[in-house]
């Protein structure tokens, strides 16, 4: 692959070097005017429910492995660790090392067959197994492991386990099994904010029975459950689980445990939960899961005194008034605009939000009255299901149910026949061009911008596409908001562009679009954003990876826009008119018969087949977008198994062919 890539580049090389601009994303070049997007949607997105917050109990991990902390313990001049892990099943088990020091241990186990004699992992009685050099992580953010794979007739019961070092140090042992039983793991609600309790739930499963949505539990088999939090100061605290039915865990005695604290600090918490049991046949087993979420510092409130005031002969500005929320606050708004249709009965018209700035104790959102005659509402109107979203974590901050408008007159275009959206409808006034790209004056014309993912370098091999600028915000840590206003302002020298992206960078991208004006509303050709191996649902690694922080230093940090409960929340705000302008490819490992198929061998006994290592092949969906398909042979970054699914030039080529500029 590596000469193929030399032998294209040296070729092409002379036609395209002067259509390519690399340029640092910092220091950025500031888009002026009018800098956010007046959303709306028709009633049909109401109806279906996309724009509503989602079920955290339909966001679950589901694990079918074990992360256990290991501390070196000096013992007779070595440091040593021990502990009784059980194996539940036969096939396909893992063990994996985790640490800076991982080169370093030596893994010894007695099996419940050979309780007399320790012996090297890899030399394990009866049984072979593959020992292997990995990477744990994702795009730029990657720990050194090392795997051992057991393929099948690995003794089951209880494994003794030992790990000698010649020096102290901390880690991780993973544990996974290709057992059906299973950990389902979840937040118990969004109500993320200081002096609220916070609670996760928890229960086994068997993953071999049928079943839609939500797995189901299975009662008696888990004994005990415990919840490990790590505060946001460092501080960690033991919270036991319980299956009463006083801990938001449903019916006492079903099987389903729940547990919560009071969330005393602003911040980024992680939490892991322990389960131990007895599965149906009789095996002990003992699964973990790995969660983060961050707590913000206060929720705001909603007041009654809703105004209303014509912004135009079109358009009415209605200012919500809200309590809590310091003045300049960036805020997600959401809220959907109710009436009367022709049968009298009360239907919506649209629903509307966008960003909005607390002034003077107001948010202010903008409502399209040509909704109102394009449904066939009628007033007397009034707000319904208002939420408000901080801007940074999507968490709500305030919600009604139902606030009442109050209107003397309304504009004619609120009578005036339509039976087509427009696009003004959908995001409000264009801006004129030079006030989203001020310095086009110097610009050659639109450009394809490349974009990378999360804590990540360059990827894309630029001799694949034409007259390209290449973004450039290396190994850092970002929101989706804070990763599309870098876009945005990078953009903002040419006078439109179109994107490439990879993992993180498609979800930035469509958030650009979504709620600021940029370049991308003035760009032209097919496609105006296309990705591949973006977690559009998030990835289970983003928990786990955060544990690892603790041992090997912060690196680019957590990220909770990457978990599936942050993506979910996200991806509440994002309607189908955006969503249709995104084109995406999800890849995954070549599935051959004959060997152990894996992307990463230490991530892929914390994934769901299909995945490339970062991302499954479910969670790298997008409804309402463009899919052009899975292809497998491809993994998530380089040095993977296979080749990364950015190296792919044919598809490198396709999507030059079609990009937006």
């Amino acid at each position: 692959m590596r000469n193929r890539l030399l032998i294209v580049s040296a070729l092409v090389l002379t036609l395209v070097i002067a259509s390519v601009i690399i340029v640092s994303a910092s220091p950025p070049v500031q888009a002026r005017g009018p800098a956010f997007k007046h959303l709306a949607g028709p009633a049909s997105e109401v109806y279906s429910g996309m724009m509503a917050l989602p079920n955290p109990a339909q966001l679950g991990v589901r694990s079918h492995s074990a992360m256990l902390p290991v501390h070196l313990q000096q013992q007779e001049g070595a440091f040593q660790w021990q502990a009784l892990v059980p194996v539940d099943t036969a096939d396909g088990v893992s063990f994996v090392l985790l640490s800076p020091q991982a080169e370093n241990w030596r893994i010894d186990v007695k099996t419940p067959g050979e309780r007399s004699r320790w012996s090297p992992l890899e030399k394990t009685p009866g049984v072979n197994v593959e020992k292997r050099v990995e990477s744990f992580g994702y795009d730029g953010l990657a720990y050194p492991s090392i795997v051992y794979h057991i393929a099948s007739r690995a003794p089951q019961g209880q494994w003794l386990v030992q790990i000698t070092s010649s020096q102290a140090g901390d880690g991780y042992l993973i544990v996974g099994a290709e057992s059906s039983y299973r950990l389902y793991a979840h937040l118990a609600d969004y109500n993320l904010a200081v002096g609220e309790r916070v609670g996760l739930v928890a229960y086994i499963y068997d993953a071999n029975a049928a079943s839609s949505g939500e797995p189901t539990p299975l009662s008696g088999v888990a004994h005990q459950m415990a919840l490990r939090v790590m505060l946001p100061a460092g501080d960690e605290v033991m919270v036991e689980m319980f299956d009463d039915g006083k801990h938001r865990d449903g019916a006492a005695g079903d099987g389903v445990f729940g547990g919560d604290f009071v969330a005393r600090s602003a911040g980024l918490y992680k939490a892991q939960i322990v389960a131990r049991g007895i599965t149906p046949h009789g095996q002990a087993f003992l699964r973990t899961s790995q969660h983060i979420f961050p707590v913000i510092s206060k929720r705001a409130m909603l007041g009654e005194n809703v105004t209303v005031a014509r912004a135009d002969d079109v358009r009415l500005t209605i200012g919500l008034p809200v309590r809590g929320l310091d003045e300049g606050a960036l805020v997600r708004v959401y809220a959907e605009v109710w009436g009367v249709d022709d049968a009298g009965k009360a239907a919506p018209a649209a629903w509307i939000g966008g960003l909005s700035q607390v002034q003077q104790g107001r948010l202010s959102i903008l409502f399209d009255s040509r909704w109102l005659s394009y449904a066939h509402i009628q007033p007397p109107l009034e707000l319904r299901h208002v939420r408000l979203q901080d801007n940074a974590t999507s968490i709500p901050l305030a919600m009604r149910s139902q606030l009442s408008l109050s209107l003397k007159s309304l504009p004619k275009a609120a009578v005036q026949p339509i039976s087509q959206i427009t696009p003004e409808m959908l995001v409000g006034p264009r801006p004129a061009q030079a006030d989203v790209a001020p310095l086009t004056a110097t610009a050659s014309g639109g450009k394809l911008m490349l974009v990378h993912g999360y804590c990540s370098e360059g990827v894309w091999p630029t001799s694949d596409f034409t007259d390209v600028a290449v973004f450039q915000d290396y190994n850092q840590n970002r929101s989706h908001d804070e990763f599309a206003r870098l876009i945005r302002d990078f953009g903002a020298q040419f006078p439109s562009f179109g994107v490439v992206a990879h993992s993180q960078g498609g979800a930035a991208s469509l958030h650009l679009y979504t709620y600021y004006w940029s370049g991308l509303d003035y760009s032209s050709g097919d496609r105006l954003i296309q990705s591949v191996g973006t977690p559009y649902q998030g990835t289970a690694l983003a928990g786990n990876l955060a544990l690892l922080g603790e041992i090997f230093g912060a690196g680019c940090g957590p990220n909770w826009d990457l978990t599936y409960d942050g993506s979910a929340l996200w991806l509440a705000g994002i309607p189908s008119w955006a969503r249709s302008r995104v084109h995406y490819w999800t890849t995954s490992d070549e599935d051959v018969w004959w060997r152990w198929d894996y992307c990463s061998a230490a991530t892929d006994i914390v994934l769901d087949d299909p995945e490339d290592g970062v991302v499954e092949r479910w969670a790298g969906q997008l409804s309402g977008a463009y899919n052009h398909g899975h292809k497998e042979g491809w993994c998530h970054t380089n040095d993977m198994r296979d080749p990364a699914q950015f190296l792919d030039h044919d598809r490198n080529h396709e999507m030059n062919t079609y990009a937006n500029r």
